[in-house]
């Protein structure tokens, strides 16, 4: 199943916090106060991934809580290091996946295991109607040999903000390109993958384009990739005219349309850069961009969108 653009479908926009651990992995709130700082920061969803753990915690008024994991696989082509994907949505993790029994053992409050690929991960994710995505692979230091050889995962982490907190290899973008060139079509995904509540809840996630506030609805927008990944802008809407695309935004200072190799188009605030089959529709009273037009050619294997903020944040769209 393949869509990925959610700007023109029927539903509410919820704000996802995919990638999250407690007290029942490596993280440091106990799970009920980890869906509280959540629905604080004005999350709409929050996914309890712990590591090779399943943490149910109730939802509340204001904020749907989902059980997942994050779980690991054996080294793929081209890693010297495990892979590890995020299950969004499961109620079971196997007690052995078959993965390389010499690399597993426990590791703070979890039992560490791994399947003996990230394939298999992902059909046991799917096998019970789960959705599943490649974590930070830029963080793990994944060839897109890897991820091109991954059936099942929906997509991947364009932006881990702890990865980036902690040596900046949070953004994905360009294994990301490379899997798009080679017709593997994934959704990107952003999140904080928190752990510490002081600092580090709220810095990126992932707007989902849902039918309702139910776990099943929620569930189908991720597959469908009705979604777009931010740390800061929002994308208000994306219209669709032929190849051309028209792109409606909070404050820019700069969006590109991304496409393979060389191809790519940009528009600036300043002067600066821009180019032939793009121009700024429409400025804030600051003059940042709100509104942008691209036309480029027909043809294109896959477009994507990247708005960037005067403080250089970024939303991404899905490929389109």
């Amino acid at each position: 199943m393949t869509d990925g653009f959610p700007f023109d479908v029927d539903g509410i926009w919820l704000k996802a916090a995919l990638h999250t651990h407690t007290r029942r992995s490596d993280g440091d709130l106990e799970p009920e106060a980890h869906v509280r700082h959540h629905e604080w920061m004005g999350f709409d969803v929050c996914a309890i991934t712990d590591h090779w753990t399943l943490t149910s915690e109730p939802s509340t008024q204001h904020i749907l809580v989902i059980t997942g994991a994050e779980l690991a696989a054996d080294p793929g082509p081209g890693m010297d290091n495990d892979a590890e994907i995020l299950a969004i949505g499961i109620s079971d993790i196997p007690e052995d996946p078959g993965g390389d029994r010499s690399r597993w053992g426990p590791i703070d409050a979890y039992h560490y295991k791994t399947f003996p690929d990230l394939s298999a991960a992902a059909a046991s994710i799917e096998a019970q109607g789960g959705v599943s995505f490649i974590a930070h692979p830029y963080w793990s230091g994944m060839p897109h040999e890897a991820i091109v050889a991954t059936e099942g995962a929906v997509g991947l982490e364009v932006w881990n903000a702890s990865s980036e907190r902690e040596n900046g290899r949070g953004d994905s973008s360009y294994v990301w390109d490379l899997a798009l060139e080679r017709e593997r079509r994934l959704w990107g995904f952003a999140t904080d993958d928190c752990h510490y509540a002081e600092f580090d809840i709220g810095d990126a996630w992932t707007m989902v384009r849902a039918a309702d506030r139910s776990e099943g609805a929620f569930l189908e927008a991720l597959r469908r990739g009705h979604t777009y990944a931010s740390n800061g802008p929002t994308i208000l809407g994306v219209e669709r005219d032929g190849d051309a695309l028209e792109v409606r935004c909070s404050p820019a200072r700069m969006i590109n349309l991304m496409s393979h190799r060389e191809h790519g188009w940009s528009v600036r605030a300043d002067p600066r850069g821009i180019q032939l089959d793009s121009r700024i529709v429409e400025r804030d009273d600051r003059g940042l961009i709100v509104r942008a037009r691209f036309s480029p050619p027909a043809g294109l294997p896959y477009r994507r969108l990247v708005v960037e903020d005067e403080t250089g944040r970024h939303a991404w769209s899905n490929p389109i």
